[in-house]
Protein backbone atom coordinates (compact mmCIF):
# COMPACT_ATOMS: atom_id res chain seq x y z
CA UNK A 1 0.00 0.00 0.00
CA UNK A 2 2.77 2.41 0.93
CA UNK A 3 4.58 1.76 -2.36
CA UNK A 4 1.60 2.45 -4.62
CA UNK A 5 0.64 5.55 -2.61
CA UNK A 6 4.20 6.87 -2.96
CA UNK A 7 4.20 6.11 -6.70
CA UNK A 8 0.85 7.84 -7.04
CA UNK A 9 2.05 10.90 -5.15
CA UNK A 10 5.01 11.03 -7.56
CA UNK A 11 2.55 10.70 -10.50
CA UNK A 12 4.05 7.39 -11.64
CA UNK A 13 2.50 4.09 -12.69
CA UNK A 14 1.31 2.07 -9.69
CA UNK A 15 2.60 -1.19 -11.20
CA UNK A 16 6.10 -0.37 -12.43
CA UNK A 17 6.78 3.03 -10.84
CA UNK A 18 8.50 4.20 -14.03
CA UNK A 19 5.90 5.46 -16.49
CA UNK A 20 4.19 8.81 -16.09
CA UNK A 21 0.44 8.53 -15.55
CA UNK A 22 -0.48 11.96 -16.98
CA UNK A 23 -0.33 13.37 -20.49
CA UNK A 24 -0.71 16.91 -19.18
CA UNK A 25 -1.56 18.30 -15.78
CA UNK A 26 -4.45 15.95 -14.90
CA UNK A 27 -5.29 14.06 -18.12
CA UNK A 28 -4.52 10.38 -17.52
CA UNK A 29 -2.81 8.22 -20.10
CA UNK A 30 -4.93 5.26 -21.14
CA UNK A 31 -2.00 2.87 -20.60
CA UNK A 32 1.33 3.19 -18.83
CA UNK A 33 3.95 4.19 -21.42
CA UNK A 34 6.54 1.95 -19.72
CA UNK A 35 4.77 -1.33 -18.81
CA UNK A 36 1.48 -1.04 -20.72
CA UNK A 37 -0.84 -1.32 -17.69
CA UNK A 38 -4.35 -0.07 -18.42
CA UNK A 39 -4.59 2.64 -15.79
CA UNK A 40 -8.38 2.78 -15.41
CA UNK A 41 -10.62 -0.16 -16.08
CA UNK A 42 -13.67 2.13 -16.29
CA UNK A 43 -13.97 5.90 -16.41
CA UNK A 44 -15.13 7.28 -13.08
CA UNK A 45 -13.44 4.61 -10.97
CA UNK A 46 -11.49 7.19 -8.97
CA UNK A 47 -14.52 9.24 -7.96
CA UNK A 48 -15.15 7.51 -4.61
CA UNK A 49 -11.49 7.67 -3.57
CA UNK A 50 -11.25 11.36 -4.42
CA UNK A 51 -14.44 12.17 -2.53
CA UNK A 52 -13.10 10.40 0.57
CA UNK A 53 -9.72 12.15 0.35
CA UNK A 54 -11.25 15.55 -0.36
CA UNK A 55 -13.68 15.29 2.52
CA UNK A 56 -11.02 14.21 4.98
CA UNK A 57 -8.30 16.64 3.90
CA UNK A 58 -10.23 19.71 2.80
CA UNK A 59 -13.92 19.79 3.68
CA UNK A 60 -13.45 19.12 7.41
CA UNK A 61 -10.87 21.92 7.85
CA UNK A 62 -13.14 24.33 5.97
CA UNK A 63 -16.03 23.49 8.30
CA UNK A 64 -13.78 24.10 11.31
CA UNK A 65 -12.63 27.37 9.75
CA UNK A 66 -16.19 28.57 9.23
CA UNK A 67 -16.99 27.73 12.84
CA UNK A 68 -14.05 29.76 14.12
CA UNK A 69 -14.87 32.61 11.73
CA UNK A 70 -18.23 32.92 13.41
CA UNK A 71 -16.59 33.22 16.83
CA UNK A 72 -13.52 35.38 16.00
CA UNK A 73 -13.63 39.08 15.21
CA UNK A 74 -10.39 39.30 13.17
CA UNK A 75 -10.95 37.89 9.62
CA UNK A 76 -7.21 37.83 8.75
CA UNK A 77 -6.60 34.23 9.85
CA UNK A 78 -9.85 33.07 8.28
CA UNK A 79 -8.83 34.40 4.85
CA UNK A 80 -5.22 33.28 5.17
CA UNK A 81 -6.05 29.70 6.14
CA UNK A 82 -8.89 29.60 3.59
CA UNK A 83 -6.52 30.71 0.83
CA UNK A 84 -3.90 28.13 1.80
CA UNK A 85 -6.51 25.34 1.86
CA UNK A 86 -7.85 26.48 -1.55
CA UNK A 87 -4.36 26.54 -3.09
CA UNK A 88 -3.52 23.13 -1.66
CA UNK A 89 -6.81 21.78 -2.98
CA UNK A 90 -5.98 22.88 -6.53
CA UNK A 91 -2.26 22.13 -6.65
CA UNK A 92 -2.40 18.71 -5.01
CA UNK A 93 -5.09 17.39 -7.37
CA UNK A 94 -2.68 15.40 -9.60
CA UNK A 95 -0.99 13.86 -6.57
CA UNK A 96 -4.28 12.95 -4.87
CA UNK A 97 -5.56 11.55 -8.16
CA UNK A 98 -2.37 9.46 -8.54
CA UNK A 99 -2.72 8.11 -5.00
CA UNK A 100 -6.36 7.22 -5.72
CA UNK A 101 -5.21 5.45 -8.87
CA UNK A 102 -2.78 3.42 -6.73
CA UNK A 103 -5.55 2.32 -4.35
CA UNK A 104 -7.73 1.42 -7.35
CA UNK A 105 -4.82 -0.59 -8.77
CA UNK A 106 -4.46 -2.56 -5.52
CA UNK A 107 -8.17 -3.38 -5.47
CA UNK A 108 -8.11 -4.40 -9.13
CA UNK A 109 -5.10 -6.62 -8.43
CA UNK A 110 -6.81 -8.35 -5.52
CA UNK A 111 -10.39 -8.57 -6.70
CA UNK A 112 -10.75 -7.13 -10.18
CA UNK A 113 -9.55 -7.53 -13.73
CA UNK A 114 -5.87 -7.79 -12.70
CA UNK A 115 -6.43 -10.58 -10.16
CA UNK A 116 -4.69 -13.85 -10.91
CA UNK A 117 -7.21 -16.44 -11.96
CA UNK A 118 -7.59 -19.02 -9.25
CA UNK A 119 -7.41 -22.59 -10.36
CA UNK A 120 -10.45 -24.54 -9.33
CA UNK A 121 -10.20 -28.28 -9.50
CA UNK A 122 -13.40 -29.29 -11.16
CA UNK A 123 -14.43 -32.87 -11.01
CA UNK A 124 -15.47 -34.25 -14.32
CA UNK A 125 -18.84 -35.86 -14.30
CA UNK A 126 -19.35 -38.69 -16.68
CA UNK A 127 -22.84 -39.37 -17.85
CA UNK A 128 -23.86 -42.95 -18.31
CA UNK A 129 -25.83 -43.12 -21.50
Amino acid sequence: MRTVLWRGARKRCPQCGEGRIYEGWVKLHEHCPHCGLKLLADQGDLWAYLVALDRALFIFPIIVMIYFRLTLDDPFWFYLVGSVIGLLFVFTLPHRNGMSLGVDYLLRRRHGDLAKPQSHSKSTDTDAR
